[in-house]
């Protein structure tokens, strides 16, 4: 079963924890990805994402990407929403991708 997005606080040198879960992909669709708020030591915020399974990891696909050191799930951490959102929608525009 695939790591309770919840439970993920690596990178644990920036994150002191898990705000809110936005969307729990482990049991919610879509299920690929898992979005979070979270909170770094310095009190700051960000948004993470994360993928909840590896199809990869052979050993252990349920550890999700990205990982650091073996065994450790691990929040890819978005740029800032201000930053990020007029890139996508540059992208993407007011289509719906697929």
């Amino acid at each position: 079963m695939p790591i309770n997005p919840q439970d993920v606080i690596y990178p644990m040198n920036r994150i002191n924890r898990v705000i809110r879960v936005l969307h729990d992909g482990t049991t919610n669709e879509p299920f690929e990805f898992s979005i979070a708020e979270l909170e770094f030591h310095d009190g700051s915020t960000a948004f993470g994402i994360r993928h909840n399974v590896n199809e990869w990891n052979e050993e252990n696909p349920d550890l999700g990407y990205p990982t650091c050191r073996p065994g450790n799930p691990t929040w890819f951490i978005l740029p800032d929403p201000e930053t990020l959102l007029p890139v996508l929608q540059q992208y993407f525009g007011n289509n719906h991708p697929g």
